[in-house]
């Protein structure tokens, strides 16, 4: 059997920018992305139908499978929901409340025509990540699922003697490779998952649920508030609570960073800070993509949301309900106002169109520093998502200078 994430539908547009650079079944919600989730849980190949230009780094279905169960790619999993889609039957479609959660069929197409499936209910809970303020707001029952299903016979290695344990120590899981000295780690209100590699540095503070992913490093007196993920080698410093770190991202000095969602290759300069309460404490507005226009969450407390490859200069303020685009840079000493739209340049001269070949350059600069390969796969994703936003960022531009 192979597991196919779909998402291509007008949906995944809620979840723009960061479903600009992956499939929404790539996203990291608790420990794990989606996708990790599910290859763990089904031990079978994993693969997309999203949209066209990103199926050369999210591989398409192989054809080759003898079944596909193919998932909606903004489900998150719980046992009944994989108890479920374990029993499903072949030309079957599992719906909830008339909506689709995933259909098996015998052979993979495109245009499968679920109304022709045979219908199973599904009754229990199931949460979905329908907008951007969800991958925060699911964060801790996606932290507490994936470290259950992560530490399961697995042996924690033993830190030293230096560090402070507050709650149950089997609610601290340490990987392979990390070090830590003089930290303190809290799990009495939910665990913590320090995976391989990770170096935890003196003096700092973690309270469960939170995850710090392969290779990342938290920074000296680091406050780890719960409900946080720091995505694999992200770096962190300073105060953070209810925020996500997709991955090789870095907050690395002191400011708050709180109900937010960092992309890829994403920098914070020194100082940053976002706001997450209006002063009317009334229910935050946040921008959308899909209706091009601002809706409300419902939520009155909701951060940043910071698309791949954005950066912020030093001592930058955010906006409560924020959304920076991929590739923006911002370097204005005014508060970051609550739409920024992607590949924006932004200084005190005021706005202009990050030219494409610049911001080509930065990732190859980017690369040469942190010793890596430039990914040509995904710079190639990068120009179309430039193409993509050029209307909408010439509108931007003209409206706001």
């Amino acid at each position: 059997m192979e597991i196919v994430l779909y998402d291509r539908s007008a949906w995944r547009k809620h979840l723009l920018p960061f479903a600009f650079t992956r499939s929404v079944g790539n996203l990291r919600v608790g420990i794990l992305t989606l996708q990790e989730k599910w290859e763990r849980l089904f031990q079978v190949p994993v693969r997309y139908c999203t949209e066209p230009y990103l199926q050369t780094k999210f591989l398409p279905p192989s054809g080759g499978a003898s079944s596909y169960l193919v998932i909606r790619a903004n489900v998150c999993p719980n046992d009944e929901l994989v108890a479920a889609l374990k029993d499903l039957s072949l030309s079957t479609v599992l719906k909830k409340d008339g909506e689709w959660l995933a259909f098996k069929v015998e052979q993979w197409q495109e245009d499968v025509e679920i109304g022709s499936l045979q219908v199973a209910t599904y009754t229990g809970t199931c949460d979905q990540i329908r907008h951007l303020e969800d991958i925060f707001l699911k964060n801790r029952t996606q932290i507490l699922f994936d470290f259950a299903l992560l530490t399961q016979n697995r042996p924690s290695v033993a830190l030293s003697s230096s560090n402070t344990v507050l709650g149950e120590k089997e609610a601290l899981f340490v990987g392979q490779g990390v070090r830590a000295e003089a930290c303190i780690f809290n799990t009495a209100c939910g665990p913590i998952y320090i995976d391989d590699d990770v170096l935890l540095e003196e003096g700092s503070y973690l309270k469960g649920p939170v995850a710090v992913c392969r290779g990342a490093r938290v920074k000296m007196g680091s406050r780890i508030y719960p409900n946080v993920t720091v995505g694999p080698y992200s770096t962190i410093a300073g105060e953070v609570n209810n925020a996500v770190l997709l991955a090789d991202s870095t907050k690395g000095h002191d400011g708050y960073l709180g109900c937010a969602v960092l992309g890829e290759g994403c920098n914070l300069g020194a100082g940053t800070s976002n706001s997450n309460l209006l002063n009317t404490w009334k229910e935050v507005k946040l921008f959308d993509y899909k209706e091009r226009d601002f809706r409300s969450t419902g939520q009155r407390k909701v951060g940043t949301f910071v698309g791949d490859f954005a950066m912020c200069g030093i001592n930058s303020s955010i906006t409560t309900g924020n959304i920076i685009g991929v590739g923006a840079q911002i370097a204005i000493s005014n508060i970051i106002p609550k739409f920024v739209v992607d590949f924006c340049w932004w200084t005190a001269g005021g706005k202009t169109a990050y030219a494409w070949e610049k911001f080509a350059e930065m990732m190859r600069q980017r690369a040469l520093v942190k010793k890596q390969a430039l990914d040509e796969v995904t710079l190639e994703i990068l120009k179309e998502v430039y193409h993509q936003t050029t209307e909408m960022r010439e509108e931007f531009i003209k409206q706001t200078n």
